[in-house]
């Protein structure tokens, strides 16, 4: 891996700018839409100010208004400029020509109001921290309109990001990682407070979440996805680096995979316009799992193993004919890269509700959807078949594109790698054996009173943990409400009340393609 990706400085870059334009962010939309705004509209909020937004992006020019309440002058320096300005307007031709003067070289020296208008379109997180500072001070504090909250919180963020903005080598050392973040993270804890109590707790639970969680490529892409400020290309070309250094580290985790495995067979299945192109290996006690890309705290983007068999339950719970009872059988994992196109969880359950139609060819124990995972029993008499073989895996992607309603007229590649574990020479033993495990736990009264099947079932523990959580916090929230009744004016009950707060732990998968 190049030492970029390695350099921890790189790694506090990463972080610091992610929570100032993830959490942080949020935290500022929150508190403009219900403290700035209140029940007014952004666009509303924007065509009311209008005269002094324009002055503040051109401070020395005339307007129309200027005759009521003139703010143009020469000495006059703004705070917006015109990519901001325009991103708030709709500037249409001038249509009244006394309302509109241009000088030398056809400069503007009067312009008209009248052809400016707010976009509609509008709503408060198109705009940044820098456009959200210079609105507030342009249209408030310049004309001593109070505002809730502090405004020097404001600008510590701002000051923030700027230096993050215009840090050249996209790094930052540690002691300044842990000054900024320790500003950073009381300015907005301190804004968050001026929403509200509960809000300002339900923050403070997110950021020691964010401190002490790896930083995930998924979240990063969705804050540059979703975030207007345009400091997130710095992000985009960290995330391009890591993508690059993810795909060498993906590359020796192959390498050294097939250490262990042995290449059997390869071939090609044109299903209509689509081609699937399927690799077969013997894998050789290698566990089957997918991964996740992560940053550590070293600034390493890491690729996570997920064992699948800590997520899903084995053989002994999958229906056997009993004729097949004796015969032995291979795990055969189905790994397909697929296109962006196909809609997975609906495969996947179809997968799972039509698995007896494909029970001839290939066995359907689980699926999991990241790219697409299919994990398969198939008797070993076929595997050693190799026509046979390929018989079977060529009618199962045929069932599977039948059954799942695939579209065929797309041409499309499919890359699609069967990893084939060694035979088990005894499933029923297996499935004597889960049974007597879980009778044992049912004698020791051990087993989860949730789903009375795991001697230690961590999945419903979490769950139960979840529960208990968000019902404490919602007797958290109506003892605010309680409260708040009794000290706010009746006028204030109308304003808007920060709403669908969720605290959820997600996790992407996808595998090794």
């Amino acid at each position: 891996m190049d030492a970029f990706t390695s350099d921890k400085e790189c790694w506090y870059y990463m972080k610091l700018l992610t929570f100032t334009l993830g959490i942080g962010m949020e935290v500022l939309h929150q508190y403009f839409e219900q403290k700035i705004l209140k029940s007014m509209d952004f666009y509303v909020f924007v065509e009311k100010y209008k005269h002094y937004l324009f002055h503040e992006c051109f401070p020395t020019v005339q307007c129309c208004e200027c005759s009521k309440m003139p703010l143009a002058a020469q000495s006059k320096k703004g705070c917006l400029n015109e990519i901001q300005f325009q991103l708030l307007f709709d500037i249409a031709p001038p249509s009244k020509p006394d309302h509109y003067k241009t000088g030398r070289n056809n400069t503007i020296v009067k312009d008209c109001l009248c052809r400016i208008d707010a976009k509609r379109s509008n709503e408060v997180d198109c705009m940044d921290i820098t456009l959200m500072c210079a609105i507030i001070k342009s249209c408030l504090l310049n004309n001593n309109t109070f505002i809730h909250g502090n405004p020097r919180f404001l600008e510590t963020i701002k000051e923030t990001r700027n230096f993050l903005a215009h840090s050249t080598d996209l790094r930052i050392p540690k002691s300044e990682f842990d000054t900024r973040w320790d500003k950073t993270e009381h300015a907005i804890i301190e804004i968050a407070s001026v929403v509200g109590n509960y809000f300002a707790k339900l923050q403070q639970r997110k950021i020691d979440a964010f401190k002490n969680n790896e930083l995930s490529m998924e979240n990063i892409k969705t804050i540059i996805d979703n975030n207007a400020d345009e400091v997130k290309k710095n992000l985009q070309t960290l995330v391009e680096d890591q993508k690059k250094n993810t795909m060498l580290i993906k590359d020796e985790i192959i390498e050294n995979l097939t250490k262990y495995k042995d290449y059997l067979d390869e071939l090609s299945i044109d299903i209509g316009s689509l081609k699937f192109e399927v690799k077969q290996y013997a894998l050789a006690m290698v566990a089957s799992c997918s991964t996740e890309e992560t940053f550590d705290s070293q600034g390493h983007c890491r690729i996570i193993e997920v064992h699948q068999k800590d997520t899903a339950p084995r053989s002994s719970e999958v229906y056997v004919p009993e004729k097949d009872k004796d015969v032995r059988r291979c795990r055969v994992e189905w790994r397909l890269e697929t296109p962006n196109t196909w809609n997975l969880p609906e495969i996947k359950e179809t997968l799972e509700k039509f698995s007896a139609l494909l029970r001839q060819w290939f066995e359907i124990e689980f699926v999991y959807v990241g790219s697409l995972v299919i994990k398969t029993l198939v008797q070993k008499n076929i595997l050693e078949n190799r026509d046979q073989m390929r018989k079977s895996i060529h009618s199962f992607l045929e069932k599977i594109v039948d059954v799942c309603k695939i579209n065929t007229d797309v041409p499309t590649v499919i890359k699609v790698a069967l990893l084939i574990e060694p035979c088990e020479s005894n499933f029923k033993k297996e499935a004597e054996e889960q049974s007597t495990k879980i009778e044992m736990n049912k004698e020791d009264k051990t087993t989860c009173i949730f789903c009375n099947k795991s001697f230690d079932c961590q999945n419903c523990q979490q769950k139960a943990q979840i529960i208990s959580r968000l019902e404490d916090e919602i007797c958290e929230i109506g003892n605010e409400n309680s409260a708040l009744e009794k000290e706010i004016d009746i006028s204030d009950l109308y304003e808007p009340v920060p709403g669908n707060y969720q605290s959820a732990f997600s996790k992407t998968v996808s595998v090794l393609f």
